[in-house]
């Protein structure tokens, strides 16, 4: 009689509780993928670097306005990849989303990876903490798009690091950390902060050759684009860099920043103490990996803290997050008892899920500090849109140079009209260099002048008053244009030539010239002298100073005018 074949061996609860992560894993990677998906936007600021790429594709070079070069664009890579996008016919919004999604992906991709080397090198637990928190964080998935570098960012930064330390364990790889943290520079010019914590840890472990490697890229990048820089655009730094006042200190800004993050994830500060509080208190070896990780992102925020955050929340804190909460995987690992640390990375992750309500009374701003997504909905992106295209369109053929106020970057990209500045300097170097008056909302505290306006000859400054805007009044402002009910401007000095054209267009309503000649004339001849002077002031800046031969006529009677009152003393 043949005996019973023998019991199949019973699985060790290590593998039933690998696969159990490995299934958490694979759920979070879809719930955040789709959140990510879900959530997809774009922000007002995308839009400059879209309006840079577009004039790349057609042929005007890397610029804002064609004809003038302004690096008025901190994410050279990224804009280079929008305009590889654009130049291939895809769609420009679902592009700016749709690499920042994929690049998002790459960073749970890598934290996934890291983890099961660790697992499969040094017989580790798989524990993926830091890739289950990046997959259910909602800063990660609103983040994830926005249309700017924000995790193309994160991405290199996460890639290069983790190259890094493994040459620091056997040699190999520093040259491409090198390249991949030449790559985290064009990206954005501080993550040369973070290429120099990954050769200052290289050089902790002793690594001078992998050091030298990992530097010889990054180093030849910086100084080409530099040179690059200099012949082009006659300058070394963006204007980025003058506009957010960079060299200036602001921690009581960059606090309220950080704080407001970490207040929004609660979970972050107790979890790290705690972690560092269990792995002294039993004995557990240091992590080398974890501390370089660790250090290069708080050395990041305390950069970010040192220039005042930013006015978009948790844009510049996301970035760095997937390397502190890598270092607190590592530590993590190293720690027992097992069933401790599997419930401590549950409860992390579920805490994750459950973030503070920060902005949940209905504001969208706290100190400056902006939720950035409330405020460019579908429909805000449409209004903007169409602003664009009526004064695009009424302006198509003059020869006008226009200034837009803040917010509206969708409205420069659309309208095509072809010179145009941002009001707070984010697209000229005159601009954003102007004397800081005093701190304020980050990236917008400084503003065009009467002087500059009239030194940069511009001739209307579109108002960021959503459709429908007001009736003018009556009388109407003689320094208004209204197209429609869709837009106004200021004008700022009435250039017949750009007056005519916009006088071709039925939709489109302003005070004529004469009329308001004829009106200052009439004010000049009753008030006092003193008031007489501004009045002729004020038209000589607005019209008469630039009209030439045209208005030589009534500018020297207005002129007569005040002279006389001027002797009478009336």
């Amino acid at each position: 009689m043949a005996s019973a074949p023998p019991d199949p061996p019973a699985a060790s609860p290590s593998r039933h509780i690998h696969a159990a992560f490995a299934a958490l894993t694979l759920a979070a990677l879809c719930f955040g993928i789709w959140r990510a998906v879900d959530l997809a936007w774009i922000c007002d600021d995308a839009f400059i670097s879209l309006r840079y790429a577009e004039n790349l594709v057609l042929g005007n070079g890397l610029v804002y306005n064609p004809g003038e070069r302004v690096e008025g664009y901190t994410n050279l890579l990224w804009t280079l990849l929008l305009a590889v996008a654009l130049a291939s016919g895809a769609p420009d919004v679902a592009s700016a989303m749709g690499l920042g999604i994929a690049s998002y992906v790459a960073v749970a991709g890598l934290l996934i990876h890291a983890s099961l080397r660790r697992t499969r090198r040094g017989g580790a637990p798989f524990l993926p903490l830091a890739a289950l928190v990046v997959l259910v964080l909602p800063d990660f998935h609103v983040w994830a798009s926005g249309g700017l570098e924000t995790s193309l960012f994160a991405a290199l930064a996460l890639a290069g690091l983790l190259l890094s330390r493994r040459a620091a364990r056997d040699g190999r790889g520093a040259l491409a950390a090198g390249v991949v943290l030449s790559l985290l520079t064009l990206t954005r010019p501080d993550g040369l902060l973070l290429a120099g914590t990954a050769a200052a840890g290289l050089l902790w472990d002793g690594r001078r050759r992998s050091a030298a490697l990992l530097l010889a890229p990054v180093a030849l990048t910086v100084v080409g684009w530099s040179a690059l820089k200099l012949a082009y655009y006659g300058e070394l730094l963006p204007t980025a860099f003058y506009s957010k006042s960079v060299l200036r200190p602001y921690y009581a800004q960059g606090v309220v920043y950080l704080g407001l993050f970490l207040a929004k994830n609660w979970f972050l500060t107790p979890a790290a103490i705690g972690i560092a509080t269990w792995r002294i208190a039993t004995a557990s070896p240091r992590s080398r990996d974890a501390t370089v990780l660790g250090g290069s992102a708080l050395l990041y925020l305390l950069y970010v803290v040192h220039v005042g955050g930013d006015f978009m929340f948790a844009r510049r804190i996301v970035p760095v997050l997937p390397l502190l909460l890598l270092a607190l995987e590592e530590v993590l690992v190293g720690l027992h008892p097992e069933r401790a640390r599997r419930i401590a990375a549950l409860a992390c992750v579920a805490a994750a899920a459950l973030p503070y309500p920060i902005y949940g009374d209905g504001s969208a701003r706290i100190r400056g500090v902006a939720d950035e997504r409330r405020f460019y909905t579908e429909g805000v992106l449409a209004m903007r849109r169409q602003q664009a295209d009526v004064v695009g369109r009424a302006l198509a053929d003059a020869p006008v140079r226009v200034v837009f106020e803040g917010g509206m970057c969708v409205f420069g990209y659309y309208s095509g009209l072809p010179y145009l500045a941002e009001m707070s300097g984010l697209t000229q170097y005159s601009l954003a260099k102007l004397p800081l008056e005093r701190r304020g909302w980050i990236g917008h505290e400084k503003r065009a002048s009467d002087v500059w306006l009239a030194e940069n000859d511009i001739h209307l400054i579109v108002s960021q008053h959503y459709p429908p805007v007001p009736a003018p009044a009556d009388p109407p402002p003689v320094d208004l244009v209204y197209f429609g009910d869709t837009a106004v401007a200021r004008i700022t000095r009435y250039d017949p030539a750009v007056m005519e054209v916009l006088g071709r267009d039925p939709t489109v309503s302003f005070v004529p010239i004469e009329r308001t000649l004829e009106r200052k004339r009439r004010e000049i001849e009753r008030v006092s002298a003193e008031r007489a002077e501004k009045i002729l002031a004020w038209l000589e800046g607005f019209y008469l100073h630039g009209a030439g031969d045209r208005a030589r006529g009534v500018a020297e009677e207005l002129r007569a005018l005040v002279k006389a009152k001027r002797r009478s003393g009336s």
